[in-house]
């Protein structure tokens, strides 16, 4: 029997459209949508062209579904510029559920520290909620980001996105296109994820967009994201830039580092500033501003010279910084398959699924899981289990 919700399953993993796909293998939308449905069964070529392209098994489609809804469009944070597309968004729901699926898999087999992010969300509930808080939520968000800074133990912002994914989020990269920097999502108001999207952009700016999500976990989860108004949607993406600067950029520290600064309307003057906290001169120049130390001419002056030196899509620096890229997956993987506790060939028999499938889920670099296959080769061809022809 073939199952029409795994090929719409595995068609929006992937982000196309019926239509995108029915291009690509060459038939009509319409024949897609009755696989989908059930109304008939794909040729065996049809078979074929979709295994090679959603890297899966021919008997994949001839399985029972193993995979259930946990993600909801609604709790999916994206920035202003991304959230007209609910086809988009949609299809990202699928990403998540195959993920946290497969991480759930995984994690069945260890015992793992406590998740510490759940009590952060909490606490920053009862702050950003507090009784006689102010009309200007200005200090709330203050004194949440440095809260949240103090809990997650941060010292230096390069090891930020470690220490979340050591909190409990799960931070994964993938292939969003070029308009979609990152988003995230609570999955069964105890499961957090950071989605990267993994063009080309420099540590600083990355640091910054997990700084941003980061308050869209803490300020916003309770939120429906789908029925925000454009106002209402944009003061949500305010708040979460402006923790992003008070977290990234703590108000006591920065004052006593700004006063080093030789020229506050010189954007090149900040490049010492810009190693220490590893965010944009731009970030620096926003927080500075609004901490009244660049008067409004001195910040006009300085974006004109932001302009005037090309700095605004590429900053110095920008190359000499590396970018840290998540690692928790990779080490969950590798402690599962190198200790035996799940098996890469017997997983991907049982699912169905080749291993450049979990690969391109997970972000790894290709050929990442060959290892544990060969290791699985090596284990059953053990030197004790095989029978010796000469006697000795």
């Amino acid at each position: 029997m073939f199952f029409g919700e795994k090929l719409q399953s595995v068609r929006e993993l992937n982000g196309l459209s019926r239509k995108e796909l029915a291009i690509e293998i060459g038939i009509t939308e319409q024949a897609i949508w009755q696989y989908e449905n059930g109304y008939t069964v794909p040729k065996f070529e049809i078979v074929n062209a979709l295994k090679r392209m959603f890297s899966v098994k021919a008997h994949f489609f001839y399985t029972k579904p193993f995979m259930s809804k946990v993600s909801n469009i609604e709790r999916i944070a994206y920035r202003a510029v991304d959230r007209s597309s609910r086809k988009k968004t949609k299809m990202e729901t699928t990403f998540i559920d195959f993920a946290h699926y497969f991480l759930a898999t995984f994690e069945n087999k260890l015992h793992l520290p406590p998740n510490t992010f759940t009590s952060l969300r909490d606490d920053t509930m009862r702050i950003y909620y507090k009784e006689n808080d102010p009309t200007d939520k200005t200090l709330l968000l203050e004194e949440i980001a440095d809260h949240a800074r103090m809990k997650l133990a941060i010292q230096h912002n390069q090891e930020l996105l470690y220490k979340l994914e050591r909190s409990g989020v799960y931070i994964l990269e993938k292939n969003m296109g070029p308009t979609i920097d990152a988003y995230s999502t609570w999955v069964d108001e105890k499961n957090a994820f950071i989605v990267l999207g993994n063009q080309k952009k420099s540590a600083v700016r990355r640091n910054f967009d997990l700084a941003h999500e980061l308050g869209h976990l803490l300020l916003h989860y309770h939120i429906d994201m789908d029925t925000l108004t454009k106002e209402e949607h944009r003061e949500v993406e305010r708040e979460a830039n402006v923790f992003a600067s008070y977290f990234l950029i703590p108000k006591q520290e920065f004052l006593e580092d700004f006063a080093t600064i030789s020229k506050i309307s010189n954007p090149k003057s900040y490049l010492d500033v810009k190693m220490k906290y590893m965010v944009s001169i731009q970030a620096l120049a926003y927080r500075a501003y609004h901490l009244g130390l660049l008067a409004f001419e001195e910040n006009r002056y300085f974006y004109a010279a932001l302009n005037r030196y090309g700095f605004r899509n590429k900053e110095p620096l920008d190359d000499d910084i590396a970018i840290v890229r998540p690692g928790k997956i990779r080490a969950l993987l590798d402690l599962v398959f190198k200790n035996n506790l799940l098996t890469l060939p017997d997983m991907l028999h049982h699912y169905q699924i080749d291993c450049s499938f979990l690969e391109s889920l997970f972000g790894l670099d290709k050929d990442f899981l060959q290892q544990y296959d060969a290791s699985f080769r090596s284990d059953y061809y053990d030197h004790e289990k095989i029978v010796p022809l000469f006697a000795k």
